[in-house]
């Protein structure tokens, strides 16, 4: 559905929450994926409108005031989503750029939900191009190093273990959070507690249809209180399956792969025993399948991913242990995810003593790929409401946090030569979908459709060639994005032909055969989008071409069955 332009219809409304579809890509992190938590989905659901106390806790330039003199002044930008990508965003348009910025988000004093796993070398490097947030110092566990189990095929023995002598972390989300928030204030983001009205065509975990007016010089959005904001450009960060932005839709012609869906069931837990799992690494993939009856060997894949935390003195230790699909379509079950995870934790001989009653389980839903946001449209989208979560990996807090300095100051730059929104808006999103980074994304989406072809043999094989390449090659990739360690492998068109050149030689024979293969359909199937990303014969693709595709596609509802599910398990 698009969004229109002019009056507010007078039709029935039901509300839905600022930012609760945010949790459906932010991040990123799902490390490999993001995490959802219980109590961040019960917000998803519709509910009545709530008292709205100290909706706006400042305002840029003199003493408070109260909602209707803030409506009255205006703002340069509003922000939808108070999630990492739309707080770093709202911090950055105030502090570097100077604007009058809205931060609109009813769940503004929540805690985030997710488990932000990143590797330290992308986290050091964001801390030296946002030195404001100190991020070194939000932080609470790192392993030196980090495992993977890739065993029991190609000639592997069960128990060999992969590790990768590079660092990786746990983000110490309240912290960043308080950081972000402090700064933002300090910087003069006005906080608007408040949702934003949605009409009868809405849906569980979809944000605003009507309440979005555009006019020549700006946007009025309006609240579920009744009242409403004045601003110029619109920034949207309530996730992938945002209403407030349409999407792409067809490319030269081709058809656009839809997303995939990274799909996982996390507890974090009390256990004696670690099993063949070292309490001192990260265990980022363990492939193997053998706690799985025969009959289900070549099911769609899963993997234990497991962060070993504190310890009680001699006590069990905590642990966070998860059980994910990479990305598959349609997804894996959470309930099916749940049901390996306790076989495969039978199978390993680990005890769970007790599931921490402090952290609810995590059931983790992450469209990947798809069509990026039209770039014509007046709203600015961002985080995973722009398709930032990378389309092979479901990695997105780094890649936010990389990509925000860029839509910041194109903004910030639009907005002081000129007070057109429109122009405001084409600026942000060329700054951020730059030609580099369109054709670096087609050839991410090609290696997220790859993966959904192959099963956990050919996927062990898969990952021990990935990893047996230099570690700046396959940690560029992970990252794939610019401004992040390791991305100069891949930013070029001749970076890329020479990564896939040197995959090949270390896979085995019967995957290389899958990828040449593949190669091929998908090329039919999907026109020239991967050789466009490899050679320069094919063109850079029609993203900001004006006679391109119509403007937005067919609503992307997602994996219907997995978000049942998911509304089922919290009630709503």
């Amino acid at each position: 559905m698009q969004i229109t332009a002019g009056t507010r219809m007078a039709r029935p409304r039901r509300l839905v929450g600022g930012v609760a579809p945010a949790f459906l890509a932010v991040a990123s992190a799902l490390q490999p994926a993001l995490r959802v938590r219980t109590p961040a989905l019960a917000s998803c659901r519709s509910r009545p409108a709530v008292a709205r106390a100290d909706a706006v806790t400042a305002l840029r330039a003199g003493g408070g005031g109260d909602d209707t003199t803030a409506a009255a002044r205006g703002y340069d930008c509003a922000v939808i989503g108070a999630g990492p990508a739309g707080s770093v965003v709202a911090w950055l348009l105030a502090e570097r750029e100077g604007l009058r910025v809205a931060l609109v988000d009813a769940n503004l004093d929540k805690p985030w939900p997710n488990n932000y796993g990143v590797w330290e070398a992308e986290w050091h490097a964001l801390s030296d191009s946002l030195p404001e947030l100190e991020l070194r110092g939000c932080v609470d566990a790192t392993w030196p190093r980090t495992d993977c189990f890739f065993g029991g095929s190609w000639g592997a023995p069960p128990d060999e273990r992969t590790t990768l002598q590079r660092a990786y972390c746990r983000v110490d989300r309240a912290t960043l959070k308080e950081r972000l928030r402090r700064r933002a204030a300090d910087a003069g983001v006005v906080e608007v507690r408040e949702n934003l009205e949605i009409g009868p065509g809405g849906d569980w975990c979809a944000n605003v249809v009507d309440g979005v007016a555009h006019d020549a010089a700006g946007t009025t959005l309006h609240l579920q209180s009744g009242s409403s904001l004045r601003c110029t450009v619109v920034v949207d960060c309530t996730g992938a399956e945002s209403r407030l932005t349409t999407r792409r839709g067809p490319d030269v012609g081709a058809p656009i792969p839809p997303p995939g869906f990274q799909v996982a069931y996390g507890v974090e837990c009390l256990v004696r025993d670690l099993g063949p799992y070292a309490d001192d690494a990260m265990l980022l993939f363990d492939y193997r399948t053998d706690h799985l009856p025969a009959a289900e060997q070549r099911a769609p894949p899963t993997f234990l991913y497991a962060m070993p935390l504190e310890t009680d003195g001699g006590g069990p230790r905590r642990v966070f242990f998860e059980e994910t699909s990479l990305v598959a379509r349609p997804a894996v079950t959470l309930a099916e995810c749940e049901r390996r995870l306790k076989l495969r934790l039978a199978h390993l001989g680990i005890d769970v003593v007790e599931v921490c009653a402090d952290e609810p389980p995590e059931l983790c839903y992450i469209p990947m790929g798809g069509p990026r946001p039209d770039p014509r449209q007046r709203v600015v989208a961002f985080g995973a409401a722009a398709a930032l979560v990378h389309p092979a990996t479901g990695y997105q807090l780094c890649r936010a946090l990389a990509a925000a300095p860029d839509l910041s100051g194109a903004l910030g730059r639009a907005l002081r030569q000129s007070p057109d929104p429109d122009r405001a808006a084409r600026a942000a999103y060329a700054a951020v979908w730059s030609r580099q980074a369109s054709l670096q994304r087609e050839f991410a989406l090609f290696g997220g459709e790859f993966l959904m072809t192959l099963d956990a043999e050919a996927l062990r094989g898969w990952f021990a060639g990935f990893f047996a390449l230099d570690e700046e090659v396959w940690g560029g990739f992970l990252a794939g994005w610019r401004g992040l360690p390791g991305n100069h492998h891949h930013e070029s068109r001749a970076a890329r032909l020479l990564f896939g050149l040197s995959l090949v030689p270390k896979l085995p024979p019967p995957v290389t055969l899958k990828l040449a293969s593949f190669i091929l359909e998908y090329s039919l199937k999907h026109g020239g989008a991967l050789m466009r990303s490899l050679t320069p014969f094919f063109g850079d693709g029609a993203y900001f071409s004006e006679d391109a595709a119509p403007p937005g596609s067919p609503r992307q509802v997602g994996d219907a069955a997995v978000k049942a599910e998911i509304r089922a398990r919290v009630g709503g």
